[in-house]
């Protein structure tokens, strides 16, 4: 588990090439180097596999599924990924619950400067719009952030990056046209999961018993 708030920066040493399965490599001088082979990192978001490192080069693999799912094949050589280590019990929960599953991609199609912050617009598919919500939580690109606007009729969510987040992240670097990665409220997915099933009317009770809690 994450929580979406980034305190590494690293950049793609090697990259897919396109491909849909492999390795990737990323050299970080801030990821700790006591970071074990087979432990989860996220980069961009997406929960990865450390199989190998060395010196300051960490080494992951991505499935063929990750690749489908994700900006993962699209990295190229020199570009800057957002990276977080899995949350400890003594950890702040500072951002969201951050899995690490990317559910779709967005395109950003707007960045405006509001004052000394940033308004990111990022199009959707709309069959995803049900899983944005005012107020709520959003990893792009696995930064956490909070959605305050939404335009359901051109499927855009917006998101304010204030200016720490914004030159500590690789959200910097995002343009018109970039994709990325992104990952809604997983308990907003669960309540989904559970509606999907008949229950029309959801208590508190009802939840717990779907939770198993």
């Amino acid at each position: 588990m994450f929580s979406g708030i980034i305190k590494y920066l690293g950049v793609v040493s090697r990259s897919l090439e396109g491909g849909m399965e492999g390795e990737i490599s990323i050299s970080s001088k801030s990821l700790p180097k006591s970071v074990e082979i087979g432990s989860s990192v996220a980069v961009n978001g997406v929960c990865l596999t450390l199989v190998g490192k060395k010196d300051e080069e960490f080494s992951f693999f991505a499935s063929y599924e990750t690749c489908e799912k994700t900006t993962i094949p699209k990295l190229k050589v020199g570009n800057v990924v957002n990276l977080e280590l899995p949350s400890t019990p003594a950890t702040f929960l500072d951002g969201h619950i951050v899995l690490g599953h990317i559910d779709t991609l967005g395109e950003v199609c707007e960045i405006d400067k509001l004052g000394s912050s940033y308004k990111l617009s990022i199009s959707i598919s709309r069959k995803f719009l049900k899983n944005i919500v005012l107020k709520g939580s959003i990893a792009v690109d696995g930064v956490s952030l909070t959605i305050y606007e939404i335009n359901d009729t051109q499927g855009i969510f917006s998101v304010a990056v204030i200016p720490y987040t914004y030159e500590n992240t690789n959200l910097k670097y995002l343009k018109n046209g970039s994709l990325v990665n992104l990952e809604f409220d997983v308990i907003g997915k669960y309540v989904e999961r559970f509606l999907s099933f008949g229950e029309k009317k959801l208590t508190i009770d009802k939840l717990k018993d779907f939770l198993g809690t």
